[in-house]
């Protein structure tokens, strides 16, 4: 394939996409273009409940303080 082929597919797919969207009702649209967790299908907005593991409480208490230097 050229690299004109490869193009007219990428668009093609974008379009086929947009037409998809444009089928489904403002609410289903919206919930469709949301980020989303491909696993769990879960909001990926980083919600309560996520922690970062390497987090030190600790060690930010004491910078937050202005001590620890």
């Amino acid at each position: 394939m050229k690299d004109r082929d490869y193009l007219w597919c990428l668009v093609n797919q974008v379009l086929d996409g947009e037409e998809r969207l444009e089928q489904l009702c403002p609410t289903c649209r919206a919930r469709a273009l949301e980020e989303r967790c491909p696993v769990c299908g879960g909001g990926k907005d980083g919600g309560e409940g996520m922690e970062n593991p390497s987090f030190d409480r600790e060690r930010f208490e004491q910078l937050k303080g202005g001590q620890g230097r």
